[in-house]
Parts: structure tokens; C-alpha cells; sequence
């Protein structure tokens, strides 16, 4: 069979990618990260309505491990725990998974149902997450590989799905620009997605760790405040990292770019803040003594004056 052109978007364990790899020189790192997943059901309620608010990404964060609930079309939601295999591994049973669950996510009991927590653990094991990383896209002008085949990431990003259609504009993009010349699209996809897939990866694991510990810190929380506000005064330059990634079509590499940029600038403003403050409290502590200092002169000449008018006759004597 003779084709002008092969696209591999067969996923994770690509195919397409793994002959790529026996006829070109294509870099290739595969990373299952320690965690894995496991799915629970939380149903809709005796009103056949959702059992929680509906507009939200409900999140158990417990620093080591998490679970996230997403809501259903049917009312319900899909709730997924996100855990180190060593502590999967140490559940068992029924029982050792209610002991788990009451002493880690007790509010959820009622809505997911202890039955259904028991029946989970005992029918079904945590599934395994990659990230996978590679580089050519292409081989010549044949082939191109796209979405998860390229740039497989975990999940915690929620930009599997988009990054691989945007795959598909860019690819798009490239043959409108080189006027459907295989060989010169293929290369410039490469060169031009490679930065923004291998971004999104990274973004995604440092989403794990920011969804599951970051969020149970006070000055973290203060940060998101603080970046929401400045969105407001300033939404044409500073935009939060998460709105920047999610909400736009700003590059993903670029994304973290202007994420250190604006590290920098609250860095150099909170040092700033600190210098006009401690000069602020030298002024004013300098201003305290002064006045203390002419206050102890005045008391110190009252007490020797009455000291003198009080017993100056006997000294004299």
C-alpha cells in the first residue's frame, strides 16, 4: 500500500511511534510516576439531583495523596483517588479500605456509600500513570505522530485531550504554510510543538503536587489571591498560570515563562516591601528614642532641682 502520509495518534503505546523508533534517531523517556489511580461512583441523590455543588472541582487534598470528584450529565460524579501504590498495596480488604476511608475522607462515606467503597477495592486494582516524551514528530515526509503517541502526560492538568487537538491546528497550520510540502510541515510541527508538548508535561506533574499539598497551604492560598487580584487591575498582562494554560492559546512553554516572571516581579516587590518597611521602623524607633531622650533629660533635671531645693540646706551644713 502507497499513502502520502502516515498520522500516528494511537495513544500511549503507540505503534506508529515504535517503528519511528527502529528507522530514525528518536529520543524517547517514559516515566511512570510512583502513583496511580482508582475510580469510585458517588451517585445522585434520593431527589435525583447532584449530591454536591455542581460548578466546582471538589478536591480532598491529604498532601501525600488525593481525591478529586468530577459531576456527571446523569447527576452523579465521578470521584477518583490518586495514591502512592505502596498504600494501595497495603489495602486489601473491604474493611481495611472503610478503615482508610474513615480516617481519610470521612465526609465522603455518606456520598459515595460504604458498600460501594468495599465493593470498589475488592473488585478493581489502581491503574499505573506515564508521561512519555519524545522527539522527532516526524519522520521525513511520510509520518507524524500526534497527542498522547507524542506527549502522553498524567492527567492533573486536564490538557491531555486539548493539547493533542491543538496538535492538529498546529499541524494544520504548518501545511498552510509551507503550501502542503510534506517534508518542510513535518519538520517545522517538530520544531515548533516540541517546546510547548514537553511544557505541558511538566506542567501536569507540577499540577499533582499543587492540587494534592499546595492547596493546604495558607501562604499558597494567599498566592492565588494575590495572582486573582492582579488579574483584575491588570487582565491584559498578568494572568494566572492556570487561566494562562486552560483559557487561552498563549504557548505552553511561554505559559511558564511569564509564570517566572511573575515569581520575579512579587519576589523583587516583596523585597522592596520589606527594605521601606524596615527603613519605616528604623525612622520610627529613632523618633521614639529621641523623644524618650528628651523626656528622660527633662524628668532627670525636675528630680536633681527638687533634690537640691529638698536637702541642699544639709548637704551645705
Amino acid at each position: 500500500m502507497c499513502v502520502d502520509l502516515i498520522i500516528g495518534n494511537d495513544g500511549a503505546f503507540s505503534s506508529v511511534r515504535q517503528q519511528m523508533m527502529k528507522d530514525t534517531l528518536l529520543n524517547y523517556e517514559q516515566t511512570y510516576i510512583p502513583h496511580g489511580y482508582m475510580e469510585l461512583y458517588i451517585p445522585p441523590n434520593s431527589s435525583g439531583q447532584f449530591n454536591m455543588d455542581v460548578n466546582y472541582l471538589h478536591i480532598w487534598p491529604r498532601n501525600e495523596f488525593m481525591m478529586i470528584a468530577l459531576p456527571n450529565q446523569d447527576k452523579s460524579f465521578t470521584a477518583t483517588l490518586f495514591m502512592p501504590f505502596d498504600i494501595f498495596n497495603g489495602i486489601s480488604t473491604g474493611e481495611e479500605a472503610m478503615v482508610f476511608f474513615r480516617e481519610k475522607f470521612q465526609d465522603s462515606i455518606p456520598l459515595i456509600g460504604e458498600e460501594a467503597i468495599k465493593e470498589t477495592f475488592r473488585k478493581n486494582k489502581a491503574l499505573p500513570m506515564v508521561s512519555i516524551k519524545c522527539s522527532p514528530y516526524h519522520f521525513g515526509g511520510k509520518t507524524v505522530i500526534m497527542g498522547d503517541a507524542a506527549h502522553a502526560m498524567v492527567p492533573f492538568y486536564g490538557q491531555g485531550m486539548n493539547a493533542g487537538f491543538e496538535d492538529c491546528i498546529v499541524f494544520n497550520d504548518k501545511l498552510n504554510e509551507f503550501n502542503n510540502d510534506f517534508d518542510a510541515a513535518l519538520k517545522a510541527y517538530t520544531e515548533y510543538r516540541k517546546p510547548d508538548a514537553q511544557a505541558i508535561n511538566d506542567l501536569a506533574m507540577y499540577n499533582y503536587i499543587e492540587m494534592r499539598k499546595s492547596v493546604n497551604s495558607k501562604m499558597f492560598l494567599l498566592r492565588k489571591k494575590l495572582d486573582n487580584f492582579l488579574y483584575k487591575l491588570f487582565p491584559n498582562s498578568w494572568i494566572p498560570l492556570y487561566t494562562m494554560v486552560s483559557f487561552s492559546r498563549t504557548r505552553y512553554h511561554e505559559c511558564i515563562k511569564r509564570r517566572e516572571w511573575q515569581d520575579q516581579m512579587l519576589t523583587k516587590s516583596l523585597n522592596v516591601g520589606c527594605v521601606v518597611l524596615a527603613m519605616s521602623f528604623v525612622v520610627f524607633g529613632r523618633h521614639m528614642l529621641m523623644k524618650q531622650g528628651s523626656f528622660l533629660m527633662n524628668l532627670t533635671e525636675d528630680l536633681t532641682g527638687n533634690f537640691k531645693s529638698m536637702f541642699g540646706g544639709w548637704v551645705q551644713q
